[in-house]
């Protein structure tokens, strides 16, 4: 993952979204990405919506933001740990995430009344979204790659 991928997409002030269930293996990434911005001091508003970002709308939309990054395992179809950015018309209806019903509701909500709001989806490809699992060693190294690019495009 390149920094560029990441920073030719930002405009304005920038929220970034972490969804996922931690008790479900590599599913649990957008937390744990969150987590990880949130030592590095980063310049964007950050929140762990967990398995309920519809539950967030008001304090995501109260920060004014003009893009919104939504970060969420996703079956890609590519090697457990690929990253990949997609549109929300990439996203919608194409049962990528592990949330889809959720996410499209939530980005609909988000989306009311701000036309020119900027939102993206960065997906991370899991090897296993089963109960009880910790995040794969290629999880772990596609968030920490994901990390570093987020960043340097947000210094």
């Amino acid at each position: 993952m390149r920094s560029s991928d990441i920073k030719e997409r930002l405009k304005g002030s920038v929220a970034v979204i972490g969804i996922g269930n931690i008790m479900r293996g590599d599913d649990g990434c957008g937390p744990k990405f969150i987590e990880g911005l949130r030592k590095r001091n980063t310049k964007a508003f950050l929140f762990d919506c967990g398995t309920v970002p519809e539950n967030y709308i008001f304090p995501i939309l109260t920060t004014s933001c003009d893009t919104i990054v939504l970060v969420d395992a996703a079956d890609l179809k590519m090697a457990p740990g690929s990253i990949k950015v997609l549109s929300l018309a990439e996203v919608s209806g194409s049962g990528l995430s592990t949330h889809n019903s959720s996410l499209r509701l939530f980005t609909d909500l988000l989306m009311t009344g701000r036309d020119n709001l900027n939102i993206f989806v960065v997906s991370i490809q899991p090897r296993s979204i089963a109960f009880g699992e910790p995040l794969s060693e290629e999880m772990i190294s596609g968030i920490e790659a994901l990390t570093e690019a987020f960043v340097e495009a947000l210094a």
